[in-house]
């Protein structure tokens, strides 16, 4: 995967964050099974999976043989809030769009940083 890095987000950015978007759930086995969000490695770092379609995300997730502790769960509201916002919580430096795990490909990404 190659990234593009910019400092402006393009008209193709803002729709994709506006269009539903799905996330993958987990839950991390022991006592208290903590609900985390599915990432990937790439460049280094960390970054938050989301897809453009729970299909895509179920492909995902069959693919990737996580289905017995991972679902499809879909962003409500403001998406690129609520992404942001996941990608805080989870400790991610950013976001890839539909990645199909047995090419290793995806639709785009985009490192995210906190302005302090």
């Amino acid at each position: 995967m190659s990234e593009t890095t910019t400092d402006s987000v393009s008209a193709f950015d803002t729709f994709s964050l506006a269009a539903p978007l799905w996330l993958i759930e987990t839950r991390q086995a022991g006592g208290f099974e903590e609900v985390t969000y599915l990432q990937a490695e790439a460049w280094g770092s960390q970054y938050l999976l989301a897809f453009t379609s729970e299909d895509k995300a179920d492909r995902a997730i069959a693919t990737l043989g996580v289905s017995e502790r991972a679902r499809a769960t879909q962003v409500t509201g403001d998406a690129r809030m609520e992404v942001v916002t996941v990608v805080c919580q989870v400790g991610a430096s950013g976001i890839i769009v539909d990645l199909d795990p047995s090419t290793r490909q995806c639709a785009w990404s985009r490192r995210l940083l906190a302005a302090a």
